[in-house]
């Protein structure tokens, strides 16, 4: 998957995810399908849609954690975590 792909995914919100999600389980479908009739063309197709279907899972696991922790994105939620290792630090060595 290209990197362009990639950030087009993370700007997606959960409903969108979720239709990619169901149009690539489709796509994963009909690879099975012509792999079991022996009319698989292009067998790295396989390998790819089931990639981007793991990339695709782990985006929305992402969202449903980023929104447990109350932040919006990845970048706040870096910030709030490096506050938060400074402050244990300091509270460690008093």
């Amino acid at each position: 998957m290209k990197l362009t792909e990639r950030e087009r995914l993370h700007g997606l919100t959960m409903e969108q995810l979720t239709s990619e999600l169901l149009e690539a389980e489709r796509g994963l479908l009909t690879f099975r399908f012509d792999a079991g009739l022996n009319r698989l063309t292009n067998t790295a197709g396989l390998h790819n849609v089931r990639k981007r279907i793991a990339v695709l899972k782990t985006l929305m696991r992402q969202q449903e954690l980023l929104a447990a922790a109350g932040v919006a994105s990845m970048d706040e939620y870096k910030a709030f975590k490096v506050t938060e290792r400074k402050s244990y630090r300091k509270s460690k060595v008093r």
